[in-house]
């Protein structure tokens, strides 16, 4: 028994990625070790659905434009690149919220085509990753934290993720979300590279709601972006596309995102 219970253990060491995160110094007031320690706890609660995929070591560098963004430029060793906007390099729950969500960037966006119009899905995507990193950070560190005294920040990761799960959220300007997302589908539509959060924050507030249901359906993100040849189509085709290359069991992720959007799939 003691033999069949190291095998089991030994399979899902090897059943995790392994991720090579690297932080510069520039700009950051923080211990590098802790800081480097909460990204890849961050990441983990994603990449863990995404066992056989290799990543490419990832280069945190400070945001000198005040927001987080996924680089689509390698860095001087091949690095992934992301730049974090943090105040002062403590505060964990930031940490996680903004790595988490650029992290997901790097599965849906690196080496795939652009989503054009199509991208404020993808952005609502990473969002309600974030949210998913710090719920289940949330719960993960109660339990198990990298180091015994980081327990007590086990609470902090799920209330900062309540600052944007807030209920009214659920019904943008008071209306069904269905109805609202008729209203705006074309103003998201129009942020391509960079559309407005405070529009697709609703669409992540929705996601996140099916997403936490199953979080195994994770493993479909990245598939949103895969061999598209057109990245003009309709959100209704986008999402069409998606359904079909995705593996059987992730089917029905796609059909409870769409019914969500009022958009209903085949």
């Amino acid at each position: 028994m003691k033999k069949y219970l190291l095998l089991i253990i030994a399979f899902s060491l090897e059943a995790q990625p392994k991720l090579d995160i690297r932080l510069t110094h520039k700009g950051f007031k923080t211990d590098p070790e802790n800081f480097q320690v909460v990204c890849r706890e961050a990441a983990m609660t994603i990449a863990k659905f995404y066992p056989q995929r290799r990543f490419a070591p990832i280069l945190i560098t400070k945001a000198d434009n005040a927001f987080p963004v996924h680089l689509d430029q390698p860095g001087p060793k091949g690095e992934t690149q992301i730049m974090l906007s943090i105040a002062d390099g403590w505060m964990w729950n930031q940490i996680v919220y903004q790595f988490a969500h650029e992290f997901t960037h790097v599965l849906v966006n690196a080496r795939q085509p652009s989503a054009g119009p199509n991208h404020w899905i993808n952005e609502a995507f990473c969002e309600a990753a974030s949210y998913h990193a710090l719920k289940q950070l949330g719960k993960d560190w109660e339990q198990n934290p990298p180091y015994p005294n980081w327990k007590s920040y086990a609470k902090q990761h799920s209330s900062y993720a309540d600052l944007y799960l807030k209920p009214s959220n659920a019904r943008p300007d008071g209306l069904e979300f269905k109805t609202w997302f008729k209203q705006y589908e074309k103003a998201l539509r129009m942020g391509q590279r960079f559309p407005k959060r405070d529009l697709y924050k609703y669409v992540s507030y929705q996601f996140y709601q099916i997403i936490k249901e199953d979080p195994q359906h994770i493993a479909a993100i990245a598939y949103l972006n895969f061999g598209l040849k057109n990245p003009g189509i309709s959100t209704h085709q986008y999402l069409s596309r998606w359904k079909y290359i995705l593996p059987v069991k992730h089917k029905v992720f796609a059909d409870k995102i769409s019914v969500t959007l009022g958009l209903p799939l085949r």
